[in-house]
């Protein structure tokens, strides 16, 4: 990885609107654990607020929207050759980029569902799943935005049909698509080292495989694509 390429990234992250958005995501999600505690006068349901909407919603939206906010743009508009131009490996290029986006989302995504989580009230295991599934989730979803962005200039389309269509629609009506699913592999991955009980049904072995998996091809795949962008653009 290169720490210039990272910190130019993370400098276009903070510098954009999207950088807003990326922090109103997780403060709305803790401001709606509040409103049902203060509702409700009970603590809320850790699978409904934590899982169904931080896990599902609010930490691959914030990873969607780093992973596009530190590639897309570049690609979009061309300016990604005048990089790519420079005697850095491509895969350097990829990977320096991966690393920004993971760690705002990492940051965003694990502190955002742990205040969440402590706020609504939920017991400490469940604040430090909600920690663990912000952190692993966070990291694979950047991985897998990160190689469609670079693959397409409608990486932020890609990447909502994904989480809308594949794990939000059709994950709930085809069990089977819980084997390609992110929010899985984290769930499983969540549920043993913060001893919860996650609404999934997998092996722990194919889960770790299978987020491994996802990390190291989204990254080396994001590569292989910048490493056949040509100078005079693309697509």
């Amino acid at each position: 990885m290169n720490p210039t390429i990272s910190r130019l990234a993370l400098r276009a992250l903070g510098g954009q609107r999207r950088g807003l958005v990326l922090v109103a995501l997780p403060l709305v999600l803790v401001l709606l654990a509040v409103a049902v505690r203060l509702l409700t006068g009970e603590a809320i349901s850790a699978r409904g607020v934590l899982v169904e909407v931080g896990l599902a919603l609010v930490v691959p939206l914030v990873a969607l929207l780093a992973a596009n906010g530190v590639l897309g743009p570049e690609v979009d508009d061309g300016s990604v050759v005048y990089l790519l131009s420079t005697p850095v490996s491509r895969y350097s290029v990829a990977a320096s980029k991966w690393a920004a986006a993971a760690g705002v989302s990492v940051v965003l995504s694990a502190v955002g569902l742990a205040a969440a989580a402590w706020a609504g009230g939920v017991s400490g295991r469940w604040i430090l799943a909600s920690a663990v599934a912000g952190a692993v989730g966070a990291v694979l979803y950047t991985a897998l935005f990160t190689a469609m962005s670079s693959a397409t200039r409608h990486g932020m389309i890609a990447g909502l049909v994904y989480i809308l269509l594949i794990e939000r629609g059709l994950g709930s009506l085809l069990t089977g698509l819980r084997y390609v699913s992110v929010q899985s592999f984290t769930q499983r991955v969540t549920e043993v080292v913060a001893d919860v009980e996650m609404p999934v049904d997998m092996g722990l072995g194919y889960a770790v495989v299978a987020a491994g998996l996802v990390l190291v091809l989204g990254v080396l795949a994001a590569g292989w694509r910048l490493q056949r962008f040509q100078l005079r653009g693309d697509e």
